[in-house]
C-alpha cells in the first residue's frame, strides 16, 4: 500500500465514524489528531466529489511564462564562452545590441542553474571546455611551492608588500577602503583610509603617507598584486601607469605578484586581517563614525600600539626598526 492509499483510508474512516454520529465533531478530530478547519476543508470535497474527493489530488506543473527559452538558454551560454566575467546586466545589455531579448533576472537563473552564477566558476567552467583544468591539487602544490620560496627581506625597507582593503559601507559616507603596507623585515604596518580603490588613491598613499611613515628608512621595493590601481594588462603600458610613474620617481622598484598567487603578498595580506579583527570588528561596535578623518585617527593610534607596543612573533626585528629609528632622531 501506498503512502497516498493508506492517507485516503484514514480520511475515509474518520467520515465514516462522523457518519454514525456516535461521537462530536471535536472529539473525532482529538481522537486522529487533526483539526477542525482540516474536517470541514475535507467534508466539503466529499460532499461534493464523494469518496473520490478524499483522495490526493495531483497537482499540475506551474505554468513558468517567462521562463527562458532552450535557445535564449544557448545563445546566454555561448555568449559568456566569449566573455566569462560579464555580471547578468552587462550580458543583458549586450545580448540586446545583438537583438535578444532577455533580463537580467533570467540571465542570473539560467547561469544559477548551471552553478554559473560567480565569474570564478565562469571561467573555471572556460578552462574545463578549453580543457585548461586547475585542480584543487595543483593549487595545493602552488601554495607549498610557495612556502619553500618564501617572501622575505634581510632589512627594514628591503621589500614592503602593499594592498587594497575594501572596509565597508559607513552611513553618510559609503563605501571605504584602505591602503596598507607591511615591511616583510620588521612586519611594520601603514594604513590610510580612501573613500575609492583608484590609482589616485594608490599612488598618494605612497607619495604622501608611505614614504613619510617609513623615513628615515628608504623603501627599495614595493610589492603588490595585479590590480588596476597598481598596474595594467598592456605590458607596453606599464611605464606609463600613474603608480609605475610615481614610484620610479620616488626609486623604488615595483614588482607584482604572481596572478591567483595573493600568498605571495602574506605579509600584508596577514596584516589585513589583524586589522580587520582587532581594530575595524571593535572599533565599528563602540563608535559610529561621521568622517573618514576621524576613522583614520583612531586607525592610526591602533598602528602605533601595533608597530611598537604590542606583541609580536617577530618582536625581535620590531624592536632593532624601533632602535634604528631613534638613532636616527
Amino acid at each position: 500500500m501506498s503512502e497516498k492509499e493508506f492517507v485516503c483510508q484514514m480520511r475515509v474512516r474518520i467520515f465514516q465514524e462522523a457518519d454514525r454520529k456516535e461521537e462530536t465533531i471535536t472529539s473525532l478530530c482529538k481522537k486522529y489528531h487533526v483539526s477542525r478547519k482540516w474536517f470541514y476543508k475535507w467534508k466539503k470535497r466529499r460532499d461534493e466529489e464523494g469518496e473520490e474527493g478524499l483522495k490526493s489530488k495531483v497537482r499540475a506543473s506551474p505554468r513558468m511564462p517567462n521562463k527562458v527559452s532552450k535557445e535564449t538558454e544557448e545563445q546566454i551560454l555561448n555568449f559568456i564562452k566569449e566573455y566569462p566575467t560579464y555580471g547578468p546586466e552587462r550580458i543583458e545589455g549586450e545580448l540586446k545590441s545583438a537583438g535578444i531579448s532577455v533580463g537580467h533576472t533570467g540571465i542570473y537563473n539560467v547561469l544559477k542553474a548551471r552553478g554559473l552564477n560567480t565569474a570564478k566558476s565562469r571561467l573555471e567552467w572556460v578552462r574545463r571546455l578549453s580543457g585548461e583544468v586547475v585542480t584543487q591539487d595543483e593549487i595545493t602544490r602552488d601554495r607549498k611551492k610557495a612556502n619553500n620560496n618564501h617572501v622575505s627581506a634581510n632589512y627594514p625597507g628591503q621589500l614592503v608588500g602593499e594592498d587594497t582593503f575594501y572596509i565597508g559601507c559607513l552611513k553618510g559616507i559609503g563605501r571605504i577602503y584602505h591602503q596598507v603596507a607591511c615591511d616583510c623585515f620588521s612586519s611594520f604596518g601603514v594604513a590610510k583610509v580612501y573613500d575609492n580603490k583608484t590609482t589616485s588613491a594608490s599612488t598618494d598613499f605612497v607619495e604622501n603617507h608611505l614614504v613619510k611613515k617609513f623615513s628615515p628608512v628608504r623603501i627599495e621595493r614595493i610589492l603588490t598584486d595585479c590590480g588596476s590601481e597598481y598596474t595594467t594588462w598592456h605590458e607596453e603600458a606599464i611605464p606609463e601607469h600613474e603608480f609605475e610613474k610615481t614610484c620610479k620617481n620616488l626609486g623604488i622598484k615595483h614588482t607584482t605578484t604572481k596572478v591567483k598567487h595573493p600568498w605571495t603578498n602574506g605579509y600584508v595580506e596577514r596584516l589585513n586581517k589583524t586589522l580587520l579583527d582587532e581594530f575595524y570588528s571593535v572599533a565599528f561596535g563602540k563608535k559610529q563614525y561621521k568622517s573618514i578623518e576621524e576613522l583614520q585617527i583612531d586607525l592610526d593610534n591602533y598602528l602605533d600600539y601595533y608597530n611598537y607596543r604590542r606583541t609580536h612573533q617577530r618582536h625581535i626585528f620590531r624592536k632593532i626598526w624601533h632602535y634604528k629609528r631613534e638613532v636616527v632622531r
